[in-house]
């Protein structure tokens, strides 16, 4: 055998934890040229030479059965060939598995249900490009691997986080259940963490993407989450890396605080935000920082809360329409900003600036980018916070989507995301209107900064 298959430099060391103690899941994922591919390839022929095991199948899973033998296969045949194991490692091309003993791996497509009944009999399931999988092939995947055997099982999951609205991040990263949080392991690595495996000319390309295309490198170079469709985004002109910082942020008590909510039944939304005209520096219209945003709670809590983290401080309201009505939302017959001024004591002639109805989409988006392009925007991300809502607005706003002018479809296939942006663009049209409609900078250099944020 050519290769000792006991060196540790064969293993990346980011992902091999997958290997050494996994869990039910296990998601490796980040740039290309990390070694997630080469790493599973690796642990499945070391599967199946292993003496200990009989009578054993490891499945490898695409989502089209037909690419897998000019893509995962041919790169099986090469590490065998790699290995020099060919004399007792078989690839059979024509059945789509490979063979060692009495231990086999198969390879299948999410398009043959027939075949994905036999996922039953395996040991572990590598599914490979997860993110070409909807979330319907996936549980039918992980439903028929679940019946009862003496053998522990494992499923390896591998893509590039293409898409940060795709299913795998809400189910994994965001909102994963309850409970199989703990059988849950994700491990990140980009190419950087591989560079000894990797020749020159591959480092260059991948490189080379931050000067070709920024969407493209932060995905396959830095392996973030990224946005494909970004003509359909809502907020196009949204930049992480400018837009948010890491670290929280003291509201500065010579400046107004800005309220601004959204409502829904149980699970309101409250995101507080302090600006400044800046007349003095014409590369931005406003200095905006977004303090922190609340999420799931009563109206009641949210004042008092915001009264507790912000005391005696100047507060102006902005919002969601709705809450003009008396409904439900207040647990009484009183409108929801009816209880928002009494609590802040707000005076409802200059304090509360929310129109009669919602802005349509199509006018928030345009009052968004504009902003995102013309102010100088800070989202203070809180590690501190084991819920910061703030994170929950840049997962919105990096991928919520218009769809038909409207992001109504967006919300529908994303229930739990959404309300966070609706609180951010509602402060954001309710403030900075004039700014967006009148595209007159000489007017604004007539009111007067009343503090520097830096």
């Amino acid at each position: 055998m050519k290769i000792d298959l006991t060196n540790p430099n064969l293993w990346s060391a980011k992902y091999l934890p997958a290997i050494t103690n996994p869990k039910y899941y296990n998601i490796l994922y980040g740039g290309a040229g990390s070694g997630k591919s080469q790493q599973m390839i690796q642990n499945f022929l070391m599967e199946i030479m292993d003496p200990a095991n009989v009578n054993q199948t490891f499945f490898v899973v695409r989502k089209v059965h037909s690419t897998l033998r000019n893509s995962v296969i041919q790169d099986f045949k090469n590490k065998i060939a790699d290995w020099e194991i060919g004399g007792f490692v078989k690839v059979k091309i024509s059945l789509f598995e490979i063979t060692c003993g009495t231990n086999r791996i198969v390879f299948m497509g999410c398009d043959d249900p027939e075949k994905l009944k036999s996922l039953s009999q395996a040991k572990a399931i590598w599914i490979e490009e997860a993110t070409e999988l909807s979330l319907e092939d996936f549980t039918q995947i992980t439903l028929r691997l679940r019946g009862k055997s003496i053998h522990k099982k494992n499923i390896y999951i591998t893509f590039n986080p293409v898409a940060d609205s795709h299913w795998l991040k809400n189910r994994f990263f965001d909102n994963p259940p309850e409970k199989e949080r703990d059988s849950i392991l994700i491990l990140k690595a980009t190419y950087r963490d591989n560079l000894s495996k990797l020749n020159p000319e591959y480092i260059d390309t991948l490189e080379s993407l931050a000067e070709v295309n920024e969407t493209m490198f932060s995905i396959y170079a830095e392996g973030e989450w990224g946005v494909w469709d970004k003509e359909n985004l809502f907020a196009r002109d949204f930049n992480e890396l400018i837009h948010a910082v890491d670290g929280g942020w003291k509201a500065v008590k010579s400046l107004p605080l800005y309220c601004s909510f959204d409502f829904n039944t149980g699970n309101n939304t409250l995101m507080v935000a302090q600006h400044i005209l800046n007349p003095s520096a014409h590369r931005y219209w406003a200095d905006i920082n977004i303090l922190r945003t609340y999420v799931g709670a009563d109206l009641e809590t949210l004042c008092q809360t915001v009264l507790i983290d912000y005391p005696n401080m100047e507060i102006y309201v902005n919002g969601d329409s709705a809450g003009h009505s008396g409904n439900a939302l207040t647990g009484d017959n009183v409108s929801a900003y009816q209880l928002i001024t009494n609590y802040f004591r707000l005076n409802p002639e200059y304090q509360l600036v929310v129109p009669p109805g919602n802005i349509r989409h199509t006018s928030s988006q345009l009052y968004v980018n504009s902003v995102l392009k013309k102010c100088r925007i800070r989202i203070f991300r809180n590690q501190h916070l084991i819920k910061d809502g703030n994170v929950e607005l840049i997962s919105d706003l990096k991928s919520a989507k218009m769809v038909k002018n409207s992001l109504d479809e967006w919300k529908k296939k994303n229930p739990t995301m959404g309300h966070r942006l609706d609180a951010f663009r509602y402060y954001i049209s309710s403030n900075f209107y004039s700014l967006v409609t009148d595209l007159n900078i000489s007017k604004f250099n007539q009111k007067i900064a009343v503090a520097e944020f830096d």
